[in-house]
């Protein structure tokens, strides 16, 4: 089983829908080929962004375009959204830690994939 970010479920590894979502993967190592890790990389900074946004609770925010566009929520609020969730699903509070698993990795990938200030078509919005 793995959990998908292009829809947001769990897909056994077996099933069609597993087989062509595999490269979705939040766990997947794109260390295979340097074409797989290339197309890893487009599919984090478009749909794995928006998939960590609808993890955390910002529904309706849309980045446009995809790396340097406008949309992106200030960094303290992302932060505040995800110690919230840690709080209740961290296993060492006795949370799940396979609910805690896609918390930790949308918060991982928009520290990574949110562009520095001065590259920011909206600077002001933080």
């Amino acid at each position: 089983m793995f959990y998908c970010y292009a829809c947001l479920r769990r897909h056994g590894k077996v099933s069609a829908i597993g087989r062509s979502h595999s490269r979705f993967d939040i766990e997947a190592d794109a260390s295979t080929s340097a074409v797989q890790a290339h197309l890893r990389e487009f599919y984090l900074q478009t749909k794995g962004v928006a998939a960590a946004l609808k993890i955390l609770g910002f529904h309706g925010v849309r980045i446009h375009p995809p790396r340097f566009g406008r949309g992106w929520p200030p960094r303290d609020e992302v932060e505040r959204r995800y110690r919230a969730l840690a709080k209740r699903n961290h296993p060492d509070t006795g949370g799940d830690p396979e609910a805690f698993r896609p918390i930790q990795w949308a918060v991982e990938v928009l520290r990574r994939y949110r562009p520095p200030d001065e590259y920011r078509a909206d600077p002001d919005a933080d």
